[in-house]
């Protein structure tokens, strides 16, 4: 009867922490991920593992084949993946929250039009240097939102209305911008380049990447995190949300700024990849509901498990890497057409 007893609680103590679950599902699908590819390293034991780890921190080369892939691909992607899927379905949450609309997404301030048009700008650039794309993606990207909100205090008017109207202006702008580049590129070099860059990937993953975004998006993680009872606020009426004690407007171009600031660094680095930031969130609130308030954490750890399993499929499912934002597309429509028609959770 005890053991029952305890079995029951134990049950019912999983159930209410569901962030428990999707953290085990997530390093389950972490570590599987490491050990999946082209080539086979099944024959590398937990011995070679970690001899080659501590031949790294000794400061030797390690020189098993095997360990060398683990270490220096596949870790470095699965880690970089994680971190931008987390990172862009977190920034989709708050955007859906800020807008008061469950179908905004990050791209609708102009940023990843705008970090798009830098990186294909950086791809014709004539002086090349190591991460001009990313550098170039980076600033035009943040001088996107910078335009957007410069347009917003032009129109002086506090609704949020015009703040989508300006991102609307801007990324047209910018998509006109990155056609013309098209249009002017190398049709035999630079204009595959440009296209390929624009479908999104993660095989640019490396260590400096990933611990780059590793320390863009944790701490982005914690801080909305704290501030979800101010976000919550910030989904009632601008009056009311004023009458609690909340600076509306610095506040919300607080976090729009944070948020896009999460997206144009994942964009730098990955290219476009969508429907992660517009399809995990509403997943997310079916699964939790809306009052859950661990759900900006669990919205994080289901993006970086949906986006390690479709860059799985990416590198996997064919001789040639698929990139990985044809699949979120390919995946992401029919699951958003799902949830309207039957779910009717928008």
């Amino acid at each position: 009867m005890e053991r029952s007893t305890v079995k029951n609680k134990l049950l019912q103590w999983i159930v209410y922490n569901k962030s428990l679950i999707f953290f085990i599902i997530f390093i389950s699908v972490f570590i599987g991920s490491i050990f999946l590819g082209r080539y086979k390293i099944n024959n590398l034991s937990y011995k070679n593992i970690i001899e080659g780890f501590i031949d790294i921190l000794s400061g030797r080369e390690a020189l098993d084949p095997g360990f060398l892939i683990l270490y220096k691909v596949r870790l470095p992607r699965v880690l970089l993946s994680s971190f931008l899927g987390a990172g862009l379905a977190l920034s989709g949450l708050v955007f859906q929250q800020v807008f008061k609309n469950p179908i905004a997404s990050p791209d609708i301030l102009g940023v990843t039009s705008g970090a798009s048009f830098g990186a294909a700008l950086g791809i014709i650039f004539p002086g090349q240097f190591p991460g001009v794309v990313q550098i170039s993606a980076f600033i035009f990207g943040m001088f996107a939102l910078i335009i957007t909100y410069a347009f917003k205090r032009a129109s002086r008017n506090m609704d949020i209305l015009y703040l989508v109207l300006s991102g609307i202006i801007v990324s047209a702008f910018f998509s006109a911008l990155l056609s013309l580049i098209k249009y002017l590129a190398d049709p035999y070099q630079q204009l595959p380049s440009i296209v390929f860059w624009t479908m999104g990937g993660l095989y640019r993953a490396n260590w400096r990447n990933a611990l780059g975004a590793g320390a863009v998006v944790i701490p982005s993680i914690f801080l909305i995190n704290s501030l979800r009872f101010k976000l919550k606020m910030l989904m009632l009426n601008d009056n009311i949300a004023r009458t609690m004690g909340l600076e509306v407007s610095s506040f919300r171009n607080f976090i729009l700024c944070l948020v896009s600031f999460v997206v144009c660094f994942s964009v730098s680095i990955a290219g476009t990849i969508g429907w992660i930031a517009l399809i995990i969130p509403h997943i997310t609130r079916i699964i939790l509901g809306f009052k859950n308030k661990n759900i900006y954490i669990i919205t994080s750890i289901m993006g970086a498990t949906a986006l390690i399993l479709l860059d799985d499929i990416a590198r996997c499912i064919s001789t040639t890497e698929i990139p990985v934002g044809i699949l979120t597309a390919m995946l992401g429509a029919p699951v958003l057409a799902y949830l309207v028609i039957f779910k009717k959770s928008l």
